[in-house]
Parts: structure tokens; C-alpha cells; sequence
């Protein structure tokens, strides 16, 4: 399964949560270089397609599209990976007790 498997994924916990948006990953420092590593997803109650960026917390303008964006990802929030219990395509379970976090990108 590839990244793009997953974008667009109904999200299911108990009852239906919304859509895969996007991923995070975050850098692990090795003695070679970095390495990424997949740390959650992101879920959007609203909408499938990405926030663009604009889940960063100072990103504001253009305002309109900036607006309309958040309008659209609002209720967003991120699982951690460890959390997804079962993966299909199209389908993504979570585990009881999963944890909600906050979508925002300082």
C-alpha cells in the first residue's frame, strides 16, 4: 500500500469519522542522515481533498482562500498511527480508546 492509498480513505471508529486528508510523518536523526517515519493521519469530517498547507497556524492569507480552507477541514483532527487497528483499501478502522490530537503544524 502506497501514501496515496490512504488519501480520501473513509475513517471508521466506532460510527463514521470522515476522510483521510493527509499524513504526517516526522524525521528520525540517524549516523547517515534522517529518515522519515509515518506518525499519523489526518481526518477530515467535511472533506477529502488536503488543507494545503493552511493547518500551519500562522498561515492566513490569501484570507479568502485561507477561509474557505479551514471552513472545509473544520472538526480536522490527527490519529497517531499506532491507533488504526485495520487498513483496506478505501477503509481505515481504529482502534477502541484511539486519541483525537490537534491537526495544527506550529
Amino acid at each position: 500500500m502506497i501514501i496515496t492509498d490512504l488519501l480520501g480513505s473513509r475513517v471508521f471508529g466506532p460510527d463514521f469519522l470522515g476522510f483521510v486528508s493527509d499524513v504526517r510523518f516526522f524525521l528520525e536523526s540517524e549516523t547517515e542522515g534522517q529518515s522519515a517515519r509515518l506518525y499519523g493521519i489526518l481526518i477530515s469530517p467535511h472533506a477529502r481533498s488536503s488543507s494545503l498547507g493552511f493547518e500551519r497556524s500562522g498561515v492566513r492569507s490569501p484570507w479568502p482562500i485561507a477561509a474557505l480552507v479551514r471552513w472545509r477541514h473544520r472538526g480536522s483532527f490527527l490519529v497517531r498511527w499506532s491507533d488504526i487497528e485495520r487498513l483496506e483499501v478505501g477503509r481505515i478502522q481504529l482502534r477502541p480508546g484511539f486519541e483525537r490530537a490537534s491537526p495544527e503544524l506550529p
